[in-house]
């Protein structure tokens, strides 16, 4: 269960949120930009059973000492949150990072950085800006009321600033990282064909990467998670999946390669037989645009939350708190 916000971490009774969450057999996952985070702090929201911290850290936000800085640079940020919660151990650690037109070619430096420290960092989310586009042709409504689209939380008159794809960032990355494999996707609701979520998930030790899971992995490790424990894996605990691993490479084309990287390490230095393996989740986001006059919502939101009474699309909160519903858009001729 995500708990965001605004900024949760100055809610007062953040801790016992985490901890009644935390009690009833689901992980709290904490959604920050990390500001008010402090090592006590921390180990005060662990010991209430916290599962993962999950920080949003980009050259877009306005922080003291970092305003200015590019995404390259706010690896070192990152790299602070990493160490702090690795000394603090037992919870995992995740990044947001928001894709801008004027930064997408620093993909390849934070996946690099993410690389670098897979035994740290568990997962980590790029996610393309996107807004409201303000253009004649377009009106937004709310049932039948014409809503203006400044009311909204962003608009943005360069189309080019909001139309950056999953394939496009991952075709940026795959230049530098060129046996960069995708492992699963979600289609959208009016595009089936569009990546919302495009999803790949890092093989390696704390001293080399060794590939990349693939498709056959995911499709197994759910099926036998739901078969043996009745729900699906969103993210296991402990992220030292093991040698173990290596064992689903039988039917996994895309992981045999990973194991024979590993065997060829192996044969060089025996002692790797001791070295732990890490997974590592990135995920490449194309959040909701506005496609032929419709919204082209992620098929089966991978983030939905209580309004209400009714479950909705979280990313359309502020739609139902201020017209009561999602916006529709019409197309004008």
């Amino acid at each position: 269960m995500a708990i965001a916000g605004g900024e949760p971490l100055i809610y007062p009774h953040i801790v016992e949120v985490v901890n009644f969450i935390s009690k009833r057999n689901m992980k709290p996952v904490l959604l920050t930009n990390g500001e008010k985070l402090t090592k006590e702090f921390a180990v005060e929201l662990k010991k209430a059973g916290l599962a993962k911290f999950h920080f949003h850290v980009d050259s877009g936000q306005e922080r003291n000492g970092w305003t200015g800085k590019n995404e390259k640079e706010m690896n070192d940020l990152r790299q602070h949150y990493a160490d702090l919660i690795w000394d603090l151990g037992g919870i995992q650690c995740g990044f947001n990072v928001t894709v801008y037109r004027s930064t997408l070619g620093y993909l390849p430096d934070i996946i690099h950085w993410c690389f670098e420290n897979i035994h740290k960092v568990q997962h980590i989310s790029l996610i393309a800006f996107r807004a409201i586009p303000l253009v004649d042709k377009i009106r937004i409504m709310a049932g039948r009321e014409n809503i203006d689209p400044c009311r909204l939380h962003n608009v943005e008159d360069m189309l080019e600033e909001i139309n950056i794809t999953s394939e496009e960032m991952f075709e940026t990355v795959e230049k530098k990282h060129p046996t960069f494999r995708p492992c699963a996707y979600l289609g959208g609701t009016t595009a089936p064909e569009s990546y919302k979520y495009l999803v790949a998930v890092n093989v390696g030790s704390r001293r080399k990467r060794y590939g990349f899971l693939g498709a056959k992995t995911v499709e197994l490790v759910q099926i036998f998670y739901h078969f043996f424990l009745h729900r699906y894996c969103s993210f296991l605990r402990n992220p030292k999946a093991g040698k173990k691993l290596f064992i689903l490479s039988l039917w996994d084309r895309e992981l045999r390669r990973a194991f024979a990287h590993f065997l060829k390490d192996l044969v060089k230095n025996p002692l790797l037989i001791f070295a732990k393996i890490y997974t590592q989740t990135i995920h490449f986001q194309q959040p909701n645009e506005i496609l032929n006059g419709q919204v082209n919502l992620c098929d089966g939101c991978a983030n939905m939350m209580v309004h209400e009474g009714k479950l909705i699309n979280s990313c359309r909160l502020d739609e139902y708190r201020m017209f009561g519903q999602p916006v529709t858009v019409m197309m004008e001729e």
